[in-house]
């Protein structure tokens, strides 16, 4: 079978190649130029469906990118709105159930009980130099005697 494949290979090519040479050069330049225009078109048809198939995937690729950062963004408000929320609800426990006097009586005591950094674990001492009323009174009455 192959044998008679390639044969007919062979005698094909000799007729065409034969034929060839029988035709008048302007019916050989009008075969070249028709040859080269359908080369040519299906060439360009096969272009233009590649970059048809292109843009339609980009397109489509396009569409997934965005749907996808629409959610992300929508999935972020999402979250901020509720941590929004989550902050006023705390803010409204804590400004309503709160015992603000207590926290600053606690407040108070912490600072008490702080040692101060140049003791050696001392409760703090007020080393300030406090200026008094009374302390102005006293010496204005040792400075009259």
């Amino acid at each position: 079978m192959s044998k008679k494949v390639l044969i007919g290979a062979l005698l094909g090519s000799v007729a065409t190649a034969a034929a060839w040479k029988l035709l008048p050069n302007e019916k050989k330049t009008a075969l070249k130029q028709q040859f080269n225009e359908k080369a040519t078109g299906l060439a360009d048809r096969g272009t233009d469906y590649a970059l048809d198939a292109l843009d339609i995937v980009d397109a489509k690729m396009a569409e997934a990118e965005a749907d996808d950062k629409l959610s992300g963004m929508v999935n972020s408000v999402k979250g901020a709105k509720d941590k929004v929320k989550q902050t006023a609800s705390h803010l409204a426990d804590r400004l309503t159930n709160d015992d603000f006097d207590q926290e600053t009586a606690d407040i108070r005591q912490e600072l008490a009980n702080v040692a101060h950094p140049d003791d050696n674990d001392d409760r703090v001492v007020d080393d300030d130099i406090v200026i008094d009323a009374t302390d102005a009174d006293d010496e204005a009455k040792k400075a009259d005697k």
